[in-house]
């Protein structure tokens, strides 16, 4: 419609026409003096009805026959019944816009981004649009006074799709490069376990000064990340060779060595690539019976008091003496005397402990 038709067409007026292409104050007048037939009525509006190719999504969104005006039989029909739909919905008192927050989904989008995985892949993995995905972290794309403005929401379909991303190794690329966090703590957890430096270099393939290098990398490839992740996997639950004397040696200078660094065992983590710190009691003097069941069984894991305290008592009525405790807990005799001082438990006869097989 040109704008000459949008205007009145009463001599010396510019006000917007309302019908018989006259404005709301000459029409009243018009239609009094009985003069309306001497105008005509505006020519319809000329819709412009487009067809949309056959590859798009016709009878799957809204999107055809709202945005680009399409027509075709599968539009009209997917309009009329999603219009049926929404008007039963409102009549039941069950009408949902299925639309949620976008935060969260553009903070796990952020996440997945500084993992390795880009807007493009994750939209491929979780089956949905490239388009509402790159809206959530780059704002609206098409020309317009929107242009750049970050939605609020987003469908609940799509973001259930997207969360249901999660950061695997197995997504991407052998070459990629991903954070070294996973890699060093799987590496440290065997340091932990005894197993040297120089022996899990030998495994990986990497010369032993590279080794070093790459521990103080904050990132590291795919490939590598695998190869540690297969080690870790093998010789997690496994201790060193110790027969021979300089393997012995070795053995305990490494737990030595993580220990004055505070590395972590394997059983410390709950997910070892994704956990900001290894897990720990809610209240305040809690106990973890599996820390306890673990550190009774000789392995070296990080106690607090409550459970420290815990292992003593069990361990001394089982008639043990103070140093096979303090060497099996990993703390010294004089921590073992003073919880059995606070315990109020007596020391055992040195005879009772020979019989027992205990001392």
């Amino acid at each position: 419609m040109s704008a000459t038709t949008k205007r009145c067409t009463h001599s010396g007026c510019v006000d917007s026409a309302v019908a018989r292409r006259l404005c709301r104050k000459h029409y009243q007048a018009a239609w009094k003096a009985g003069e309306l037939g001497a105008h005509q009525k505006q020519p319809p509006r000329l819709r412009n009805r487009t067809i949309c190719p056959p590859e798009h999504k016709h009878d799957g969104s809204l999107v055809c026959y709202n945005l680009h005006q399409c027509r075709c039989t599968s539009c009209v029909e997917h309009r009329a019944a999603t219009d049926m739909q929404r008007a039963k919905l409102k009549a039941y008192g069950r009408f949902d816009t299925g639309l949620v927050d976008a935060e969260p989904v553009r903070e796990h989008l952020l996440m997945l981004g500084e993992f390795g995985l880009g807007y493009k892949r994750v939209a491929r993995i979780a089956g949905v649009g490239i388009t509402p995905v790159r809206n959530v972290i780059w704002g609206r794309q098409d020309p317009g006074p929107r242009k750049g403005e970050i939605p609020k929401r987003i469908k609940r379909e799509n973001a259930e799709k997207i969360l249901a991303v999660k950061p695997d190794v197995s997504l991407l690329a052998a070459g990629a490069s991903i954070p070294s966090r996973g890699a060093h703590r799987r590496l440290q957890a065997l340091v932990a376990r005894g197993w040297s430096q120089s022996k899990l270099a030998e495994r990986l393939g990497i010369d032993r000064g590279n080794f070093g290098v790459m521990m103080q990398r904050a990132r590291v490839s795919v490939a590598l990340h695998r190869q540690v992740e297969k080690l870790f996997e093998d010789l997690w639950d496994q201790l060193p060779p110790r027969t021979a004397w300089r393997d012995s040696i070795a053995y305990s200078r490494t737990i030595r060595y993580a220990r004055e660094r505070r590395w972590l065992p394997p059983l410390a983590w709950d997910d070892i690539d994704n956990d900001v710190e290894p897990p720990v009691q809610d209240d305040e003097g809690g106990i973890d019976e599996m820390a306890v069941v673990l550190a009774m069984q000789g392995e070296h894991i990080r106690l607090t008091p409550a459970e420290r305290r815990e292992c003593v008592q069990r361990l001394h009525r089982e008639r043990w003496s103070d140093g096979r405790i303090a060497e099996t807990v990993g703390c010294s005799s004089k921590t073992v005397e003073r919880i059995r001082a606070e315990l109020d438990l007596p020391a055992h006869e040195q005879t009772d402990l020979i019989t027992r097989g205990a001392a």
